[in-house]
């Protein structure tokens, strides 16, 4: 997935553009209003065995969750 943050004239654009099939999936969904898009802030971070984790000690990630209508 490609991202690029674009600010101008008071307008901020987050534009993501899919580099493989499953990503194109995704970002196909979200156009056609199938999926629910909500936006949080707290903390994405890798930690030590190779894993990721989620917090909310900070707003320092911009968290966006898609979740399939009606769930």
């Amino acid at each position: 997935m490609n991202v690029a943050i674009y600010i101008k004239e008071g307008r901020t654009q987050l534009v993501l553009t899919p580099t493989t099939d499953f990503e194109k999936g995704i970002v196909s969904k979200v156009g056609r209003g199938e999926q629910k898009v909500s936006i949080y802030t707290g903390e994405f971070y890798d930690c030590q065995g190779g894993w990721t984790r989620q917090g909310n000690m900070t707003d320092k990630s911009l968290i966006i969750v898609l979740d399939t209508e009606g769930k």
